[in-house]
């Protein structure tokens, strides 16, 4: 059994004890982290799955992994839309724009999703990393594998977030689709937990680890549901056989000083 555990949409602002949607990100961040150790768990890895940071600040990624540190498991990253991708490759974790984690016999596959933003939030996988994922797919058809980028490749329901999703899905979705080896998709950017399938594969998003926003409406709304709407992450267990158990966790006590 492996163990892998998800964080995302951190929005850890440039200074510390700044705030996003009036809520203090890094102090958020740190009781996820801390919620997360009281689980027991020794996480094989831990996957950091798009807007990190809010500004892109060198000094807010320092932060970002000196809060996380105390977490067992290597580190991997992909960049989000309101990261910066040149300040992340001046640290020594998982690169950004391809790459691959053994965990055990699986496979956790690393895109950019990045690729032609539209300056709104949406972005894509280029060319040469999609020629990458279906050449790496092609090789392993053994392992099971899990896909990781920060742009969520299926429409959830939420007419502005579906304007910015990953603009190349169907392609993504014709290079992934032949392989049945691939047990997941992961990512962020919707600041939902949401499970969606698409052929028989899986797509989980993972809460933000500071502020959630409303499903179903026009535009960019925080969750006001005081349950749904507290920070979370989630963390999967991956068996020897290609099951996946995900679980998914909400942080009770975040408004406690």
């Amino acid at each position: 059994m492996r163990y892998l555990l998800q964080i995302s949409d951190c929005h850890i602002s440039p200074e510390p004890g700044g705030h996003y949607y009036e809520r203090d990100s890094e102090l958020l961040l740190k009781r996820v982290v801390a919620h997360a150790l009281s689980l027991g768990i020794s996480f094989d890895a831990v996957l950091l799955s798009g807007d990190l940071v809010h500004h892109g600040e060198l000094s807010a990624y320092e932060r970002l992994l000196q809060t996380i540190q105390p977490l067992p498991g290597v580190r991997c990253w992909v960049a989000g839309n309101h990261d910066n991708s040149e300040q992340m490759d001046r640290f020594d974790i998982s690169v950004l724009k391809q790459s691959e984690l053994r965990l055990g016999r699986w496979r956790l596959l690393l895109l950019d999703s990045n690729h032609l933003p539209d300056g709104k939030g949406s972005g894509s996988i280029s060319p040469d990393s999609l020629e990458w994922l279906e050449s790496s797919l092609s090789k392993h058809t053994d392992a099971p594998t899990l896909i990781a980028m920060h742009h969520n490749p299926l429409p959830t329901g939420t007419p502005w977030q579906d304007q910015i999703m990953l603009a190349n899905a169907d392609e993504f979705w014709s290079r992934v689709k032949p392989h049945s080896q691939v047990k997941g998709v992961l990512c962020g950017h919707v600041h939902q937990a949401l499970e969606l399938q698409y052929a028989g594969i899986n797509m989980w998003s993972a809460p933000s680890t500071a502020v959630q926003f409303k499903p179903g409406v026009l535009t960019v709304t925080t969750e006001d549901d005081p349950q749904v709407g507290l920070p979370g992450y989630r963390w999967y267990e991956l068996h020897p056989d290609g099951q996946i158990v995900a679980h998914l966790e909400r942080v009770q006590d975040i408004f406690e000083s």
